[in-house]
């Protein structure tokens, strides 16, 4: 029978070549002194590189490192949501493929974690990522806390480690557009966040694109609360009194004989401010009912076309292969 791992890491790839046979020597340096077992759960988004190559010759060295590889690219949450759905550690350590969260600060969160914390953050000192990530970043938090009223540790990154019935109760969700941090906070869990090394990409490009973060930021708005759909109403009846307050006002003004004619320019603006709101309001409730569309499709968020060094499980007893023939 397969014993649990102390300590499952899960990293998802895409295009990662240059960077992940040297993120699995410095994982191994890291942890084979700090925990009493440990598995790595890469999980190959589709790469179109020689990820997948290197990947197999680490899965044929060492029997710790666990391979699924997608058929194509699903996305990262796909990704994570596999790992650690996979994943048998009692912890889940998440971290990307590139190099940028260094292995070498993995103590610090695992010192934090026996204090008594469920989850622990790696907060990113000097990063060093492009303006445009540190922005898009600042303004998920934003919208977070401001927006959703959503409380999350300061500068919650996925370089994180978690309880592993935590993860896998939040992979095993049935939404299919799930944003895990959110849902992380949802679950109630003793959340902190540690100060750790941020450092710059050493080979391949980033993934990270305005368009993943307007599908970010709507994942987020969208799959975890209504309150979108309160504002549109809001923003609604504050126009609707404002229009009748004007409209009040011009009724008086033509009462008392006071010139109205205030022109083509007001009234065009008037148009096109609530036209614009209408088709604003328009686009966030497609976005609802375009969720319920693939909700109930109820396909399923990925297909493995390759798994590597995962053993089938021992069928437990009781089962049909295990029972004494019945007498005639």
């Amino acid at each position: 029978m397969s014993t649990r791992p102390e300590l499952s890491v899960v990293v998802p790839l895409l295009n990662e070549e240059g960077n992940v046979e040297e993120l699995a020597a410095r994982l191994t340096a890291v942890l084979e002194p700090l925990v009493g077992s440990f598995e790595i759960v890469f999980v190959d988004d589709g790469s179109v590189d020689g990820t997948p190559l290197v990947l197999r010759a680490l899965a044929t060295r060492d029997r710790r490192v666990r391979v699924l590889r997608f058929a194509r690219n699903f996305g990262q949450e796909a990704a994570v949501q596999a790992g650690m759905l996979r994943a048998r550690g009692e912890w889940i350590l998440q971290t990307d493929g590139d190099l940028q969260n260094p292995p070498e600060e993995i103590p610090k969160l695992i010192k934090k974690r026996d204090e008594g914390y469920e989850i622990v953050y790696g907060a990113r000192e000097k990063r060093k990522d492009p303006p445009h990530r540190v922005l898009a970043s600042r303004l998920l938090v934003w919208v977070m806390r401001r927006v959703l009223d959503i409380r999350l540790p300061d500068d919650v990154t996925t370089f994180r480690v978690i309880r592993g019935d935590i993860a896998r109760l939040i992979a095993g969700l049935p939404e299919k557009r799930k944003f895990f941090s959110a849902l992380a906070e949802w679950t109630g869990a003793l959340a902190v966040s540690v100060p750790v090394a941020h450092a710059a990409r050493q080979a391949g490009r980033t993934k990270y694109n305005l368009t993943k973060l307007i599908n970010h930021t709507f994942d987020l708005m969208v799959g975890f609360s209504v309150r979108p759909l309160r504002l549109i109403g809001t923003a609604g009846a504050l126009f609707a009194l404002a229009g009748m307050g004007i409209a009040a006002f011009r009724i008086v003004q033509k009462l008392f004989g006071v010139d109205i004619n205030a022109g083509w320019t007001s009234l065009f603006s008037a148009v096109v401010v609530i036209g614009g709101l209408q088709l604003i309001a328009l686009s966030v409730i497609g976005e609802y009912v375009g969720r319920i569309f693939i909700q109930t499709q109820d396909r399923p968020l990925f297909r493995i076309a390759e798994e590597l060094n995962f053993d089938p499980e021992p069928e437990p007893a009781g089962t049909a292969g295990d029972q004494e023939p019945e007498p005639e």
